[in-house]
């Protein structure tokens, strides 16, 4: 019975054609090394969108903007144009959206004074307020207290605070009407989308923005199941007029032109980089069994069954493939220590949500930056070796067929 597999045989064929062998396993590698690095690169923008709305507590952040044009055409308090009102109807069904679990209005205004411009959010106070998006105040007071319910008090900002020396006991006044200073804040890493520079109780900021009773002009959303987040995106803005919905994805699209090329289409690019690390296997795997028709002919003059030369050409192919893999783990754990020392700028407000856009001057919170989550899962290192074992495998036994099938004399006469 002939035996499976000649091992020293396979062993001497490796180091005999060393050449081809570092080209077969080194092209391999680096096209498997690719593709893996590519989807841990697009899980990592992806994660990384998330972080706002994660310190936010919420999914989606609810908008309506205006048909007006988006420049102030006169000084002080008023509504931003990307937030408009939303009536208490709305709100209510907002909340009852299927797959919302949890949802909260807010109020959001823009001062523009005389060479200073600041956002102001209307937030709830009472004891059953929901520590959801703005109203996650309370988790970030550093200094002082939060407001009394329907008194004329505010928190601030820190970095405003310290940049216009505001401190608790000190009077800003709004709309001719003096606000005290009884505590500030310190906007969590990320949050800087919904920050604003003062919060006071939500009905002071309705009556400075002269919103009728209960009305708001944001909701910020909590999504029972994330994967369901942009399919309850969809569904608000086919029934809301001039509906804005945040997500995770709308940060995406502030990001830098390679990071969000890489975010969104990272499946796609996970895809297409699949496809031809795929064809260059094929192409390496041919140009080895192309170079040994000969030898191969030459087995089976020599008493080797034809299938017993296309197991040994498969197996040959596998030991080279599976090699390559493990290269690409090494070679991706590297990527993944470079990669996570990336940092990241996190938008420092939605589109034209900062009054600063419109003017020069004025103060504006810098963005924060978190390094990339770049992060392997156990795919990443069990997949590169399985997969190249058994893609070289299948071309070599696919390729092995029509050398074979040659003569001796034919197959010299080819090489």
């Amino acid at each position: 019975m002939s035996r499976l597999v000649h091992w020293r045989y396979l062993a001497s064929e490796l180091g005999y054609r060393w050449k081809r062998t570092v080209l077969l396993v080194g092209g391999i590698a680096l096209a498997v090394t690719l593709v893996a690095m590519l989807d841990i690169l697009g899980r990592g923008f992806a994660d990384v969108a998330t972080v706002p709305f994660r310190n936010l507590g919420a999914d989606l952040i609810v908008q309506r903007g205006t048909i007006e044009n988006a420049v102030p055409k006169a000084m002080g308090i008023m509504l931003p144009y990307s937030a408009q009102p939303i009536l208490p109807n709305e709100l209510a069904r907002l909340a009852s959206e299927p797959g919302v679990s949890r949802a909260e209005g807010f109020v959001l205004l823009w001062n523009f004074g005389v060479g200073r411009f600041y956002s102001i959010s209307g937030i709830p106070l009472g004891s059953n307020a929901p520590a959801l998006g703005p109203g996650r105040v309370r988790e970030w007071l550093i200094k002082g207290r939060v407001p009394t319910p329907g008194s004329a008090e505010i928190l601030v900002e820190r970095h405003y605070g310290a940049f216009y020396q505001l401190d608790p006991g000190s009077t800003v006044e709004f709309g001719g009407n003096p606000f005290t200073v009884v505590g500030v804040v310190d906007i969590k890493e990320g949050s800087q989308i919904a920050a604003s520079n003062f919060y006071m109780d939500i009905d002071q900021a309705r009556s400075l923005g002269a919103l009728p009773a209960d009305a708001v002009n944001q909701v910020f959303l909590k999504v029972a199941d994330m994967a369901e987040t942009e399919n309850v995106k969809r569904q608000i803005a086919g029934w809301m007029p001039r509906a804005s919905v945040a997500s995770p994805g709308t940060m995406l699209q502030l990001f830098g032109g390679v990071s969000q090329a890489i975010g969104r289409f990272g499946p796609l690019a996970v895809g297409v980089g699949a496809l031809v690390a795929l064809a260059l296997s094929a192409a390496l795997v041919l140009g080895v069994v192309s170079e040994r028709r000969r030898d191969l002919a030459l087995l089976s003059v020599l008493g080797w069954e034809r299938k017993q030369v296309r197991r040994q050409v498969t197996v040959e192919m596998i030991v080279q493939g599976f090699l390559a893999g493990l290269i690409a783990v090494a070679l991706i754990a590297l990527g993944l220590k470079l990669i996570s020392q990336i940092p990241i700028a996190l938008p420092g407000s939605l589109p034209g949500e900062n009054p600063v856009d419109f003017a020069n001057g004025g103060f504006r919170v810098a963005s924060s930056s978190v390094l990339l989550p770049a992060v392997g899962t156990l795919w990443d290192w069990a997949v590169p070796p399985i997969a190249a074992a058994i893609a070289c495998g299948a071309w070599g036994w696919i390729w092995s067929r029509a050398a074979i099938d040659r003569e001796l004399w034919a197959a010299i006469k080819s090489s």
